[in-house]
């Protein structure tokens, strides 16, 4: 489905595609869009967000209203619109974002996860979160996490094992090393249930398998971005343009879609 819409440089396009539909039944998950201005706001979470400084609060526009927050202007992301004239939330290495509440993964049994990112990093030999469900994976089940590591690799993690005795296993996914700084759209696709896990950068596929990520269901935990654990470690030097958490397995026409749409909005070209 294409919806009129505003591309990246405030150009009305008839062809943009509309993360909305992703949720139209009632998908468990969020979408955050920097280049809506309507969605951001600074710190005190009222007042609308200024291009150049600190945004506070920026909406969930899924309908499941799980909105990032950071309370501490001296943590948040800068509203920027960076050489390429796309808006973006210019994160520092103090920086960064969480959900007012945890998603409810488990209680919808939610088995497939789909995730969708536009990002920079702007910094060599330090781990990058772009974002992060729960506050540390790997002490914790039912979660997934995108960064980029200290070796320049663009990796994802997604894991399985929530529920009572559940197992838990991490299937990781990852780049060869990239340059710096490296703008990229990234998407990666799991299922707990039909094992498998794939994971595409610009719109090309990076790698796949069918390897276990445990078993039970994605966990209720709370979404981190720009940092692990509300700002505290791993935080991102960088920049993000978009991101899209789905609940559910988005089929491989759509996935194209949100890629090119992520890819609109980042100022990538493939």
């Amino acid at each position: 489905m294409y919806s009129l819409g505003v591309n990246r440089l405030g150009v009305i396009n008839t062809n943009q595609f509309n993360p909305a539909t992703l949720f139209a039944q009632g998908e468990e998950g969020a979408w955050y869009d920097p280049s809506d201005l309507s969605s951001m706001f600074k710190v005190d979470q009222t007042t609308p967000a200024v291009q150049g400084q600190a945004v506070g609060k920026i909406l969930d526009k899924s309908g499941n209203g799980h909105h990032l927050v950071q309370t501490v202007e001296n943590k948040c992301p800068v509203l920027r619109v960076d050489d390429q004239g796309t808006f973006c939330l210019d994160f520092t290495t103090d920086d960064g974002m969480r959900s007012t509440d945890d998603f409810l993964f488990a209680d919808n049994s939610v088995t497939d996860m789909s995730l969708f990112t536009g990002c920079t990093k702007e910094s060599t030999g330090i781990n990058q979160t772009i974002m992060e469900l729960s506050n540390n994976l790997g002490s914790q089940k039912g979660c997934f996490r995108i960064l980029c590591t200290s070796g320049e690799l663009w990796r994802v993690i997604q894991k399985g094992g929530f529920g009572d005795g559940e197992t838990a296993v991490a299937n990781v996914l990852q780049t060869s090393a990239v340059g710096n700084p490296n703008r990229s759209v990234l998407s990666s696709i799991a299922s707990i249930t039909a094992p498998s896990h794939s994971f595409k950068r610009n719109g090309s596929a990076v790698n796949s398998n069918t390897a276990s990520l445990g078993t039970g269901t994605f966990g209720n935990h709370v979404l981190n971005v720009g940092a692990r654990a509300d700002g505290l470690s791993a935080n991102l030097d960088g920049k993000i343009y978009g991101v899209i958490v789905r609940g559910a397995f988005t089929d491989a026409d759509t996935r194209i879609k949100v890629d090119k749409y992520m890819a609109m909005k980042s100022g990538v070209s493939f």
